[in-house]
């Protein structure tokens, strides 16, 4: 294998692996927030760590929580 061919072939693999337009690990743990005062509505995507899978939930309160899609939940690997 050439060099330019396993520089080509780590790069793709280091971009497959990359994160950085994923929230995990923090977002992966995050619930629907139930005891915020404030009046702003969210609807945003959370994984479910029993089921292995995300949903859409709305809520009101102070910060957004969870993912904006359910593409970038799925994305992420959360463990």
């Amino acid at each position: 294998m050439t060099n330019k061919l396993k520089i080509l072939t780590l790069t793709l693999l280091i971009s497959a692996c990359s994160t950085d337009d994923c929230n995990a690990p923090e977002a992966c743990a995050d619930v629907v927030p139930t005891d915020e005062l404030c009046q702003a509505y969210f609807e945003r995507w959370f994984f479910n760590d029993v089921s292995k899978s995300c949903y859409l939930a709305a809520y009101s309160g102070c910060s957004q929580k969870g993912f904006e899609s359910k593409e970038a939940c799925e994305k992420c690997k959360c463990k």
